[in-house]
């Protein structure tokens, strides 16, 4: 073996490379759900209706809002569009560009 080559094998098991950034830089990957589990919640709490209200409104069970708001099921669009309705607000959905860092 070359002299580089031994010097390669040698220095390179000992190098440590180290994250620049710190942990509380780092970005949250973009959770739809979640969002949309926040605005269901903010515009219920906005409205001054339960969980109970809501459901009874859109035709659903509390405990469907409370597995939606706590994020343990996953909405429809019909079931968003019942939800938009019964809160008095139009469902929306656009698709926009990612914010690049």
């Amino acid at each position: 073996m070359s002299d580089f080559q031994n010097f390669l094998d040698k220095n390179l098991g000992s190098i440590q490379i180290t994250n620049t950034e710190s942990d509380s830089d780092a970005v949250e990957p973009y959770n739809i759900y979640k969002e949309i589990r926040d605005m269901i919640i903010a515009l219920r709490h906005e409205n001054h209706i339960t969980q109970k209200d809501l459901a009874s409104r859109c035709g659903l069970t509390q405990a469907n809002i409370s597995n939606i708001e706590n994020g343990t099921s996953k909405p429809t669009i019909d079931t968003l569009k019942k939800i938009a309705d019964a809160l008095g607000v139009r469902l929306a959905v656009e698709f926009i560009g990612r914010e690049v860092k």
